[in-house]
């Protein structure tokens, strides 16, 4: 068994046309979705790039691990995902952006490697065109004069065929579509001039946000970036779409090359992101938000002998990869981690609810039970916000001040308290 396992950045789950989105084309992964099992209720436990990876690799939330800022490092002596993977005997494998104890471009040191055994990538750079490097496991420098998420791919299928003939898990994080939005020329074009449906609940802002790696020009009028989108949502949108169709593009090379290497039906494929993007939602943009559109991420599972087309309502977090991964693999759970493997949909079986999925920045914790999503604010776990997401899905009406869910908001409130108390008792390192 082989596991392919791409993630994206800054990609809200909307942003598939399998997931209602008609004005945007991702036929590759709309493909993949139908030959497996789409999620339509994932979340990111922490909706900011270092903080997800932390998730993902060590399968531990963020109030366990201290680490709710980017850059932070995985802390010494807590099991890795890949660790633990190499001893059992699947070759670990990683390619593209990193994040995790550092930012910009340069060689990143094997203490900051999660224990994979093979590596090429980079910590954090935004830019698609200009400085595209990449770091081996030897600290050699690769440079491109392509695009950078075409480097990646191109990084991605040279590694995937040194692979193919022992077991493998093989991660894949692309910086795209984060801001700044610089597709290929020939996917910008796909949207050029359209106008694009906004979600309801949009309101006009000014999407170009400053990036630090490399740090934008200053003033804003004089950023290439901000000339292309500054106070400009529709031509943001119509990039970001850009981005993300140039993503797909890269995906159904890949799903392609595992088909040339014959090991498709041996290989289990994951689709996500690390968090969303608000793109004016609620009069807000970017990431570190608990709304849909920031804390909701995308999620595809392609099992060999799985089944096909199925839409999943069940509820999955950042924190239920490591239990997945291993289950996959048919390797023992590991008695620490809090999060649940939802294998057993990818292979057609039912899940028992458990219902709870709980998403955190510091100063704010959400819970999501059912259709029903609670948001509190530190320092006392105050109730702000309340949504019933099956008849409210732009969360448009709070329900925090309604008498008719006091009871509700109050057992809500409660089980993020209980989530607080466990995750202090099993804490790994103090807060950063």
């Amino acid at each position: 068994m082989n596991l392919l396992f791409i993630f994206t950045d800054q990609m809200h789950r909307f942003a598939l046309r399998c997931m209602g989105t008609a004005d945007i084309e991702t036929p590759h992964l709309d493909r993949l979705a139908s030959e497996g099992v789409l999620f339509r209720n994932a979340y990111s436990n922490c909706p900011i790039c270092t903080p997800f990876r932390l998730n993902l690799f060590t399968g531990l939330y963020n109030a366990q691990l201290g680490t709710y800022n980017n850059e932070a490092s995985i802390p010494p002596g807590v099991p890795t995902l890949p660790q633990v993977l190499e001893n059992a005997g699947v070759r670990t494998s990683f390619v593209g952006k990193w994040h995790i104890g550092g930012k910009g471009n340069g060689p990143i040191p094997s203490s900051l490697r999660g224990g994979f055994r093979d590596f090429i990538g980079y910590q954090c750079y935004n830019g698609f065109y200009q400085n595209v490097c990449f770091y081996d496991e030897e600290g050699r420098t690769h440079r491109f004069d392509v695009h950078r998420e075409e480097a990646a791919t191109a990084l991605a299928i040279e590694r995937l065929r040194k692979l193919a003939r022992q077991p493998f898990a093989l991660f894949i994080g692309y910086q795209a579509p984060h801001y700044p939005v610089q597709p290929p020329p020939e996917f910008a074009i796909r949207y050029a001039g359209r106008t694009l449906r906004r979600r309801p609940n949009c309101q006009e802002i000014d999407p170009y946000t400053r990036t630090w790696s490399p740090p934008s020009p200053w003033p804003p009028n004089a950023c290439p970036d901000y000339q292309r989108y500054g106070h400009n949502l529709d031509e943001y949108l119509r990039l970001y779409y850009g981005m993300v169709s140039h993503l797909d593009h890269c995906v159904g090379r890949l799903l392609n090359e595992l088909e040339q290497l014959g090991i498709d039906g041996d290989t289990v494929v994951v689709f996500t992101s690390d968090h969303g993007d608000m793109q004016g939602s609620h009069g807000l943009k970017n990431k570190c938000l608990p709304h849909e559109e920031s804390s909701g991420i995308p999620l595809i599972v392609r099992c060999p002998t799985g089944p096909q087309n199925v839409v999943s309502d069940a509820l999955v977090s950042g924190v239920d990869f490591f239990p997945t991964i291993l289950d996959w693999f048919g390797l023992p759970p590991l008695a620490h981690l809090p999060g649940r493997s939802f294998a057993p949909i990818t292979r057609g079986l039912c899940l028992p609810p458990n219902g709870l999925v709980f998403s955190e920045m510091k100063r704010w914790k959400m819970i999501r039970h059912g259709p029903y999503k609670l948001v509190t604010e530190d320092p006392d776990n105050t109730p702000t916000m309340l949504f019933n997401l099956d008849t409210d899905p732009y969360e448009l009406h709070n329900h925090v001040h309604n008498p008719g869910y006091a009871a509700l908001q109050s057992e809500l409130r409660a089980a993020i308290l209980r989530w607080q108390v466990q995750c202090a008792r099993t804490a790994v390192a103090p807060p950063q």
